[in-house]
């Protein structure tokens, strides 16, 4: 479900915790609102694609205020199934409707490399490939 690498069990997706990407600079404004700053990147690829097309130097991306909500969630000690539950209750929708609005909204967010996943060791397949870079995947 979060991106290209091994298939999550449900219940692994569920105890994951979603966390902010460091790199993204964001800010609250006088709304409430949550303000996501994307840089563009300066890989020799997009140098070139600059030159030839118009691609900003930086986007952003105002989060409404359930996007507010759960940005504030993403903290990597919230996990999804404790989201879920605290949308529902907050927005008087069924576990279903809460978790399918969060799972696609998160997943947005993943495929925007705003935001990643911890994922406890335990929970990885088994028949996953080592991380190239010798770093430590979960806690």
């Amino acid at each position: 479900m979060f991106g290209k690498g091994p298939k999550l069990s449900r219940e692994a997706m569920l105890r994951s915790k979603p966390v902010r990407n460091d790199q993204v600079e964001w800010v609250q404004n006088d709304d409430g609102e949550i303000v996501v700053t994307l840089r563009r990147s300066d890989t020799w690829k997009i140098k070139i694609l600059a030159k030839v097309f118009w691609v900003p130097e930086k986007r952003t991306l105002v989060l409404d205020e359930i996007g507010s909500e759960v940005w504030g969630m993403c903290d990597g000690r919230t996990n999804v199934k404790a989201m879920i539950k605290r949308l529902g209750d907050a927005h008087q929708l069924n576990a279903k409707e809460s978790e399918i609005s969060l799972l696609a909204y998160l997943k947005q967010l993943g495929e925007k490399r705003i935001m990643g996943f911890v994922v406890d060791k335990n929970d990885m397949p088994k028949n996953r490939k080592k991380d190239p870079s010798g770093k430590a995947w979960g806690n």
